[in-house]
């Protein structure tokens, strides 16, 4: 049997990549976040965050079930019935040293990651900006493509 690498080695790993140098100056992201569970955006705020760290002008556009993630009162749910709790996922998220959602996301906010929902979202969910966390931006699709036409890496994560 194959034994597992420590936490120990994992980390001298990861130290390898940070090291790496991008051979393509890339100034700015735009990430599009359409679904609300605890995965995606886990996964969104870690790109938002690895994306600032590298220099880049880094935007997060939360569409349909996205707007989600930005209320005050949100509760990340899982993806599929039969998933491991969120809590456990985070235990052991921790446990390895990684950063769990919300300290991804006062991470991202306080890095300046720009946050923004979508109007039209917002109005089908009958969600008001009063319920979102505060400094979100509220923007239209075309203000959201517009900026995505300037963007060096647009990603979608839904």
């Amino acid at each position: 049997m194959q034994n597992e690498p420590n936490d120990d080695s994992l980390r001298e790993e990861y130290k390898k990549t940070i090291k790496r140098e991008i051979t393509k100056k890339i100034g700015s992201m735009t990430l599009l976040v359409s679904e609300d569970t605890y995965d995606k955006a886990l996964t969104a705020f870690n790109i938002g965050v690895a994306g600032i760290e590298m220099g880049m002008d880094v935007s997060m556009f939360f569409t349909a079930r996205g707007v989600n993630i930005m209320k005050k009162a949100y509760r990340p749910r899982r993806a599929r019935f039969g998933e491991a709790p969120i809590a456990w996922k985070e235990n052991l998220i921790q446990k390895r040293g990684g950063a769990v959602l919300a300290q991804l996301m006062y991470q991202a906010k306080d890095m300046g990651v720009h946050l923004c929902v979508c109007y039209t979202s917002l109005a089908s969910t009958n969600l008001k900006e009063s319920m979102l966390l505060d400094g979100i931006k509220v923007m239209r699709m075309v203000e959201f493509l517009e900026l995505t036409l300037h963007s060096d890496v647009n990603l979608v994560i839904g």
